[in-house]
């Protein structure tokens, strides 16, 4: 259910952070070279349980190699206990807030149903009102071009960052491999103006992430419906609309939708 190891994530940022893939004994272990928010190595999956300790001495052995610190990084709860277990004393562990995942029922986010969403149903309310052609439509092949147009005019509304620079080229390669990535999603049209756009994958049959989501500023409350549509036409028991970044206001948005799960992530260094 986690984010991080989904696909079209390892494929879609592998620049953002130069991000290092290798196949040991049939566990994926990637490496992050501190380019960006993420450093170090992640926990072997994939393969047999009886093999992660050979693993571990394999990346104990390539961080002597690059003359680098042993450090992990997007390690789960279960993931640091067992670093904690395997190094000892000598490993120091923490938690990443920034780097959780935050995962919802599908069918809450459909309905908002009952008090908890009452104030996003009055905002949803409000956009149906106040746009009265709104329509939400699955992104296609044919409509993917809208989605590319709205990313680049909302870049335009935000502050010039290098983040912002990676999260727009990752858009403009999901959108060109679109399909060899299995990607869905959909736009929010007002009067057949394309005003908001989402971009998603299935993790499993039970868990859809959802990549980028974008709505332009003068559409209020766009995010609210666009939201509520991709859930009425998703089929998964969750979704999972990652991390925030450490962002106060992303972070505030994320729990004001009630997340079913928090998905911890956690670092560790080595000493």
């Amino acid at each position: 259910m986690r984010s991080d190891l989904s696909a079209a994530n390892l494929f879609l940022l592998r620049h953002k952070y130069d991000t290092q893939l290798v196949f040991h004994m049939e566990h994926l272990i990637r490496f992050y070279p501190n380019k960006g928010r993420l450093n170090g190595y992640t926990f072997p999956v994939g393969g047999r349980a009886e093999d992660i300790p050979q693993c571990l001495d394999a990346i104990k052995k390539d961080a002597l190699t690059r003359d680098v610190n042993l450090q992990f990084c997007l390690l789960t709860e279960t993931e640091a206990e067992y670093i904690k277990d395997y190094f000892g004393k000598s490993a120091s562990v923490f938690c990443d807030a920034g780097d959780a995942d935050y995962l919802y029922k599908r069918t809450e986010l459909a309905t908002l149903a009952g008090t908890k969403f009452h104030k996003k149903r009055n905002r949803l309310a409000a956009f149906k009102r106040n746009y009265t052609g709104h329509k939400f439509a699955p992104l296609t092949n044919e409509n993917k071009h809208f989605a590319l147009q709205i990313a680049e005019q909302w870049c335009c509304t935000q502050v010039p960052c290098p983040a912002l620079v990676h999260e727009l080229q990752a858009i403009k390669q999901a959108l060109f491999h679109f399909d060899a990535l299995q990607l869905q999603g959909g736009l929010v049209y007002v009067n057949d103006k394309p005003v908001g756009m989402c971009i998603t994958s299935l993790i499993n049959e039970y868990v859809a992430d959802v990549h980028y989501e974008k709505c332009l500023p003068d559409f209020r409350d766009a995010y609210v419906y666009i939201n509520n549509e991709l859930a009425q036409h998703l089929k998964t028991d969750l979704i999972n609309r990652e991390e925030d970044l450490n962002i106060p206001g992303l972070r505030t948005a994320k729990l004001a939708y009630n997340p079913s799960i928090i998905l911890k992530k956690f670092s560790a260094t080595i000493c």
